[in-house]
């Protein structure tokens, strides 16, 4: 049996990202994993549920056992077996990020033999995760560039602070395959979105954008349980998205959003997805991209990778590398 690996849940930037990374890759290299110390910086610390939907969610698709999946819990274990492909459901309960459960169980889905069809209720668009039109348009093309087949669908929004929205994922099975090119586009596109709220707060922000010269723009009304705006600004493989909440004007999430994006510069790929391809990359090989800047978020899924994978990542400036 192999031995088991154990991760420091309080490693640098102590998210719950070490925690999604760590079942990610002991599913896909089949080592037990032991994770202690669980969102050790945040308080409160410990599993909430989107994290136990996302382990779950790992059994569930690789069996197994797993022990300390529990609210709260600040240690985890899993010992995986074998990867299935197929039809599933996960409900996480709350208004916890449907997206990041997907970025959890995406490589699994493919390294599995057959497609798969995965149904994922929860939150679409909500604080400190990426919004689903981030996924859809920035995200998913980008594993298309690594030779992976997936498409999504919204079914319903959710927002916080009851969750309630639905995102369907359709997979085939593929092998990430290096990627020596990285498409760039100038011109940027604009995804409104909002639910419950006056359409005029979105035209508020559209005439923002309008005025600094980006005219391609698309307004989405959707249902959800609780009311909702995010905005979404994307130039090929580089986005910025802004979640609009009480107290924000919407002329400033407009601004706002317009100044993120800006601050990517020349970058290949924007700072938060160069940490969302992190694993593609290192099971690749031979790939690298300019980013904007590599985050204490990303350092840290980096050596967490490592762990699994041996040194995988060079760092030159804001060039991520992987030989």
């Amino acid at each position: 049996m192999t031995e088991m690996l154990e991760i420091d849940g309080s490693y640098g930037e102590s998210g719950g990202q070490i925690v999604r990374t760590s079942l990610t890759l002991s599913a896909l290299m089949g080592t037990p994993i032991s994770i202690r110390n669980i969102r050790a910086g945040r308080s409160p610390s410990g599993l909430k549920p989107q994290h136990l939907a996302a382990a779950k969610a790992v059994r569930s698709i690789c069996r197994g056992t797993l022990v300390g999946a529990e609210a709260g819990s600040t240690e985890l274990s899993y010992a995986p077996r074998a990867i299935y492909g197929g039809k599933y459901t996960f409900n996480i309960g709350t208004a916890g990020s449907t997206i990041l459960l997907a970025q959890t169980i995406l490589p699994l889905l493919f390294a599995a033999s057959k497609k798969s069809t995965v149904i994922i209720r929860g939150g679409t668009d909500v604080p400190k995760a990426p919004g689903y039109d981030y996924f859809e348009r920035v995200f998913i093309p980008a594993l298309s560039l690594f030779g992976l087949k997936a498409t999504s669908m919204l079914k319903r929004a959710g927002h916080f602070p009851s969750g309630g929205g639905e995102i369907i994922l359709e997979t085939e099975p593929g092998n990430p395959k290096p990627v020596s090119y990285w498409p760039r586009e100038s011109r940027i596109r604009a995804v409104i979105s909002i639910s419950g709220l006056p359409l005029g707060i979105a035209m508020r922000e559209k005439k923002v954008l309008l005025n600094n010269k980006i005219e391609e723009i698309y307004i989405r009304e959707r249902d959800a349980n609780d009311p909702g705006n995010a905005l979404l600004l994307y130039r090929g493989l580089v986005g910025s998205e802004v979640l609009g909440k009480r107290g924000l004007r919407a002329e400033e999430v407009a601004n706002i959003a317009i100044d993120s994006l800006k601050k990517e510069g020349d970058a290949e790929i924007d700072h938060h997805l160069a940490d969302q391809l992190l694993v593609y990359a290192a099971l690749a090989g031979k790939t690298s991209f300019k980013t904007s800047q590599v985050s204490k978020h990303t350092e840290t899924n980096m050596h967490i990778i490592e762990k699994f994978l041996g040194k995988s990542f060079s760092v030159d400036g804001n060039t991520i590398r992987v030989e």
